[in-house]
């Protein structure tokens, strides 16, 4: 995950990257065989940019995957590494900015999972994670990302208040209920979400969640000026083609 504090006011609040919600909020496993065949396929060690709190990083890892995670938030990697601890597993884990880190090693694969490069807002940083993820790159790699596919009909439905998203119990035994309201900032090509935790039956605690959002033929002339290569490009974890009704954009790129 990137926190960002962006111009306009855009980012992201600390309650979204509170490890323990993060975790019973997001319990979907359908990306994994996508990011492990393409590990596989690798065939090297692989960068993880913003890996959060492992939801990904752990099963590559015990699939034998030669993977390293960075993230830049300490709540974030602290629940990794608990994780992996208890799992008997390695800390992979290093705290950087996917703006600005350079580690001393190349990796054949550098992917971004979950819709992260959508907290990244202006052009200028965008380019920036670009030239992160080249400098990593040994020869031969891969550049994996996924973003969502804007739907400006979706994003219109969700300026209404839309109450009890998600229902939920941590792990900490804590009782959570999500609401959701979203604005479009078309001059940003942001989704302005405010999420709305209520915990343990709490007061609200509205968190914003801005969310930069990428049309297509733009993320692909992005690419392009910035040196890489599409490859591949698919709407579905399980590969099937990009259309225009894909949730999803999910690039291979060299």
């Amino acid at each position: 995950m990137k926190n960002i504090k962006a111009a306009g006011g855009l980012g992201v609040d600390r309650l979204v990257y509170d490890a323990d919600i993060y975790d019973a909020m997001n319990t979907f496993t359908h990306d994994i065989p996508f990011y492990l065949e393409e590990c596989r396929r690798a065939k090297g060690a692989v960068l993880e940019l913003c890996c959060g709190s492992g939801r990904l990083t752990l099963p590559l890892l015990r699939a034998g995957i030669d993977i390293t995670g960075v993230d830049f938030t300490p709540p974030m990697l602290a629940a990794a590494r608990k994780k992996a601890s208890a799992q008997g597993l390695p800390d992979v884990f290093l705290r950087g900015d996917m703006l600005k880190i350079r580690l001393k090693k190349k990796f054949k694969l550098v992917f971004i999972p979950f819709n992260s490069i959508q907290n990244t807002y202006t052009l200028e940083d965008v380019e920036k994670v670009f030239r992160t993820a080249r400098a990593h790159m040994a020869p031969g790699a891969r550049f994996v990302f996924d973003i969502f596919n804007p739907s400006i009909e979706y994003m219109v439905k969700l300026v209404n208040l839309h109450k009890g998203i998600a229902k939920f119990r941590t792990a900490l035994g804590r009782r959570v209920v999500v609401d959701e309201i979203c604005r479009y900032d078309s001059a940003a090509q942001v989704n302005r979400t405010t999420w709305i935790h209520r915990i343990d039956g709490g007061r609200p605690l509205p968190q914003k969640l801005d969310m930069r959002c990428f049309y297509p033929l733009e993320m692909d002339a992005l690419l392009k000026y910035n040196g890489f290569k599409v490859l591949a490009k698919f709407g579905t974890y399980d590969r099937k083609p990009f259309t225009s009704a894909s949730m999803k954009q999910i690039y291979v790129c060299k």
